[in-house]
């Protein structure tokens, strides 16, 4: 019962995690967040004076931002019951 709750637990962690670090790809224009843009706004490129209006001017989408973490969730779900799958299969073999 405790490696169930181990597992999606972790999962769930690096789902986070890779949603948070996809922050990176986007633009000021559609937003920040792969797949689906979650942060709008921000400040302008480094090297320009960053203001409090543009620090006022950052927004959060939260359902956006759970969808996101969802999908690299299911993501690496994914990939470890192939995973499981293949090590089954080679074992048999």
């Amino acid at each position: 019962m405790t490696r169930p709750i181990f597992l999606w637990s972790n999962l769930i962690l690096i789902g986070t995690i890779l949603t948070l670090a996809s922050v990176l790809i986007g633009d000021s224009r559609g937003g920040y967040g792969f797949p689906l843009a979650w942060k709008t706004g921000g400040c302008p490129p480094p090297g320009i004076v960053i203001s409090e209006s543009c620090l006022l001017a950052i927004g959060y989408d939260w359902l956006s931002f759970g969808l996101d973490a969802l999908i690299y969730t299911f993501i690496g779900f994914g990939i470890l019951l192939a995973y499981s799958k293949y090590r089954v299969a080679k074992q048999i073999r």
